[in-house]
């Protein structure tokens, strides 16, 4: 019988990597725990949690920053481990696991103990965490190279190169990935850098959750702005390009307009500062992949303190002047993006970027980025498209039990190619979906389907609608 003891492990297989992987999530993708009681205040198993929390009054309040915490005496909330069961908060499409994404990873790599997870608390400053992952990085590539797996796939790869990091970078992890950046030799022993819905020049989502206990009614509105003006973290998302529409021209924010819509000043002039610098770093190897053809806020209009988003954008000529129209109007666009990061706003220096439909919370678990990914790792030729078409999803993110509302799609599919499935996202094991509603075409808007939906129990939804390629999903709490 023939037999391998004593023989060399064999060498890297094809479409494997021997450099070590590390996730590094979005905010709000990390659990996160009390030190003192090991008391879980982000990442609950159980979805009702999450609605009880936000309808409760100051139900969120433990995870705001302190006043000890926002002058560096941390240690009262540690990271725990990434998302392992979907999550959900007010004015988000809600939050998926990471859990598909590192399980694909392990097929491009030699072993699985080449992927490690970037868990860090996601309410503190970028540069902070920053430092972290520079740490982890070290941890984690240290250990590596010693790996017995590693040590033998490096003997048989072509180059015989030391293993190298890969970091693969979802949402405000990509600004963290950056930040890397400011940090002298932080980047020396990372090979590339792929970013996911990366908001580069931030977006106009931060805004409202800074002012949602002005501009929308209810609790968990409230508990929402509540929270997000104590963190460094959510101010860090707010949008740095020209954004704010005031009639006649369009400027950037300022930290007084952050101020007067119910954010820290300071923290809004330090994030502000903070993109100015990341924008001059360079990230090796670097990819971009950007979310597309959802519904997502752009701009933005402020009214005796209220923010007024809008789902439109501008252009303006080569001279930075912006379009007008004959009579001096300025001219509106749809840009389109992930439904919370504006397109363009994924941008970083002169790349190219990598599109793809979808809603910003499935973009990593989405299979044709995922087969970016490992290409990006593996250096095959991957994430080539299948086909189909492209399609836009839109809903309320939180309804209420037996009330019905409209699921809305826009399409340039064939409407009897369309399908809509609904399943419980809390569920642990997904086997049927609770509804398949029937999308009909609008009357008069071309590429329109809508379809009526009543759901009669509580809980985390997962809307997913198919139009030929990925499907584009997006969670609804019913509560």
């Amino acid at each position: 019988m023939y037999s391998m003891v004593g023989r060399h492990r064999p060498p890297v297989r094809p479409g494997t990597t021997h450099d070590g992987v590390l996730v590094v999530p979005g905010i709000m993708g990390t659990e996160l725990y009390e030190a003192a009681t090991g008391h879980m205040l982000w990442g609950m198993k159980k979805v009702a949690e999450y609605a009880a929390r936000w309808d409760l009054d100051k139900g969120m309040d433990a995870l705001a920053l302190t006043e000890g915490e926002r002058a560096g005496r941390l240690g009262r909330v540690v990271p725990g481990r990434l998302l392992r069961t979907p999550a959900w908060m007010p004015l988000t499409d809600g939050f998926e696991p990471y859990t598909p994404l590192v399980k694909s990873l392990y097929k491009a790599v030699v072993h699985r103990d080449a992927v490690a997870e970037f868990g860090y608390d996601w309410r503190l400053p970028v540069e902070h965490n920053a430092k972290a992952l520079a740490d982890a990085i070290d941890r984690h590539l240290t250990a590596w190279r010693a790996h017995p797996d590693c040590v033998a796939a490096r003997r048989n790869a072509p180059d015989e190169r030391p293993a190298q990091i890969v970091l693969v970078a979802h949402s405000m992890g990509g600004l963290v990935a950056a930040a890397l950046g400011l940090i002298p030799g932080a980047l020396d022993e990372v090979r590339a850098v792929v970013t996911v819905g990366t908001p580069f020049h931030g977006a106009v989502k931060a805004t409202e959750m800074l002012n949602s206990g002005r501009g929308m009614l209810g609790l968990p509105a409230k508990n929402l702005s509540r929270l997000a003006r104590t963190l460094p973290g959510v101010h860090e998302l707010l949008p740095s390009y020209r954004c704010l529409d005031t009639g006649d021209d369009v400027v950037a924010l300022t930290p007084g307009d952050v101020e007067s819509i119910g954010g820290d000043r300071e923290l809004a002039r330090d994030a502000f500062a903070l993109h100015q610098r990341l924008d001059r770093v360079v990230l090796p190897e670097h990819r971009i992949v950007e979310g597309t053809a959802q519904p997502t806020t752009q701009s933005l209009r402020i009214r005796d303190g209220v923010v007024e988003a809008r789902r439109v954008g501008f252009d303006r000529h080569d001279d930075g002047e912006l379009l007008r129209d004959e009579i001096g109007r300025l001219v509106e666009y749809d840009h389109g993006g992930d439904g919370t990061v504006y397109r363009f706003s994924t941008t970083h220096g002169e790349l190219d970027t990598v599109a793809v439909a979808q809603q910003h919370a499935a973009l990593p678990v989405t299979d044709f980025v995922i087969d970016v990914v490992r290409g990006l790792l593996t250096g095959n030729r991957r994430g080539a498209r299948l086909g189909g078409t492209d399609a836009g999803l839109d809903l309320p993110d939180r309804v209420a039990v037996n009330a019905g509302f409209d699921v809305v799609v826009w399409t340039g599919q064939d409407p009897a190619r369309v399908s809509c499935v609904i399943e419980d996202a809390g569920a642990e094991l997904i086997t049927d979906p609770v509804r398949k509603p029937v999308l009909m075409p609008v009357p008069g808007a071309d590429g329109m389907l809508t379809a009526r939906v009543e759901l009669s129990a509580p809980g985390l939804y997962r809307v997913k609608v198919g139009a030929g390629g990925d499907p584009v999903t997006r969670l609804v709490m019913v509560a």
